[in-house]
């Protein structure tokens, strides 16, 4: 307990009289200066490459390099190219709905007018809504994910900075600190557990990644679903996952919970560049 109080205190996440944005830039500074404190080896950028930028991943980052020689996710990326381009039955296009859109490294944003926390999934269906499509019904992994990657991959190298300027994107920002943070399931743990005060430990075979960098590389390819047969996820399915994995009862994709989650990891995310989509084991 006294180890999480320190590492609370240090990350800036315990009560402060601090102004709203001075305390949530506290909290980047203070985040972003624990990881690199703890890898000094590696730099920010390279968080982008989440759990193959840790040290203690380096035996086994040449395999990764040499199956990003050829990915295996582009023919499944080409199609959702494909996707993002063709009009809709009324001659509309995703690209017309996003040209008033922020750029990916911006989300997700506070809207005022629907008085909400907007993902990139959910202004994929808003958009074919508004073109007479049925929107996609599985937030999880399949269509959504090779469109929101085929958005996403146009903003590669742009660094992220989510606007949270407005006091509602505020709330939102202190719901997902606070689930950030919290302990929940069978096991206890909360997403810091793993990622913050495990980060580049081993957990049986696996290296757990460093909670920064969470995020930018979504949708991603991963090996083990692949086995499954759906080998595409949203962070969203990730999230669910992780849930799963501390015996904690997942939440459905886009649910306020995870929205702020993302919101929260994104903001602590400022200046890593986007590099979409990213392969994991």
């Amino acid at each position: 307990m006294k180890k999480s109080l320190t590492v609370l205190t240090a990350l800036g996440l315990l009560g402060t009289s601090l102004p709203v944005q001075a305390g949530i830039e506290e909290d980047i500074a203070a985040f972003q200066d624990y990881f690199k404190k703890r890898f000094p080896a590696v730099s920010l950028e390279d968080y982008a490459d989440g759990v193959n930028a840790l040290p203690q991943y380096a035996h086994r980052r040449a395999n990764w390099e040499l199956l990003m020689e050829f990915p295996p996710h582009d023919p499944d990326l080409k199609k959702g190219r494909e996707l993002w381009a063709t009009p809709f039955k009324n001659g509309g296009t995703f690209g017309e709905c996003f040209k008033d859109k922020p750029p990916a490294n911006k989300y997700p944003y506070y809207d005022p007018a629907s008085d909400d926390l907007i993902t990139v999934e959910e202004d994929i269906n808003s958009c074919l809504k508004a073109n007479g499509e049925d929107p996609i019904k599985n937030l999880d992994t399949g269509t959504i994910a090779l469109l929101a990657a085929a958005f996403r991959e146009q903003f590669n190298g742009e660094k992220m900075a989510v606007d949270v300027s407005h006091p509602e994107a505020v709330k939102w920002y202190e719901k997902g600190r606070q689930y950030y943070w919290a302990r929940r399931g069978q096991l206890n743990f909360s997403c810091a557990t793993c990622h913050v005060h495990s980060a580049g430990n081993k957990l049986r075979g696996d290296v757990l990644s460093a909670g920064l960098g969470h995020g930018v590389g979504f949708p991603v390819y991963r090996t083990k679903w692949s086995i499954e047969g759906n080998p595409w996820g949203t962070l969203h399915r990730r999230y669910g996952g992780c849930n799963k994995q501390t015996h904690a009862n997942p939440l459905e994709p886009q649910s306020p919970e995870y929205k702020a989650l993302e919101l929260y990891e994104a903001v602590m995310n400022t200046g890593i560049p986007l590099k979409v989509p990213s392969q994991r084991e």
